[in-house]
């Protein structure tokens, strides 16, 4: 790509002519030089202003997981995915062991570009529900590996700690 094709393309993204969606896999500061992006560096994809780029490997397996969360029940035949508060566990797990936004606005975008939002009611994912959750659970602010502790405080905390424990099995963070 010469120079003239790199600047158009870069005015069409910041026009909004083209969509760009990527993870940030590694992060390595360079200074001062061009073109260098080594494998494992910054992913892009430049999908020339359509919405359906592809997915990666991992989405397609948070996906898999948050579609099995969604649907399954405890052993009294319950939902483990009662409220909408509860995409409060599912926002520090992905957030903390899967590279997903840190701003809360960004990963509920994430989360419904995935088409996985909880669209039922009680489950839905908002931004405000998401604001409200660690309001309830004010110790929920470390690591979900440690949220064992917290379990048995209160309800909330045990709705937070069962979606946090079903997520991280499935995604094989934990055994």
């Amino acid at each position: 790509m010469n120079i003239e094709e790199l600047q158009r393309t870069l005015e069409a993204i910041a026009k909004g002519g083209i969509s760009v969606a990527g993870d940030l896999v590694m992060e390595k500061h360079v200074e001062y030089e061009v073109n260098n992006v080594e494998a494992g560096g910054i992913g892009i994809q430049i999908t020339g202003g359509r919405d359906d780029a592809p997915m990666t490997a991992a989405d397609k397996d948070i996906r898999g997981a948050l579609e099995e969360l969604l649907r399954a029940r405890d052993e009294k035949g319950e939902r483990v995915f009662r409220n909408k508060k509860q995409w409060w566990a599912v926002y520090r797990v992905l957030q903390t062991f899967c590279n997903y936004p840190t701003k809360m606005t960004s990963f509920v975008v994430k989360v419904k570009d995935l088409g996985l939002d909880g669209a039922e009611g009680a489950t839905a994912l908002t931004y405000d529900s998401l604001q409200a959750a660690p309001k309830e659970v004010p110790l929920m602010t470390c690591s979900p590996a440690a949220w064992d502790s917290l379990k048995d405080k209160s309800e909330n905390y045990r709705q937070q700690y069962v979606v946090a424990e079903f997520l991280m099995l499935k995604l094989g963070i934990k055994s």
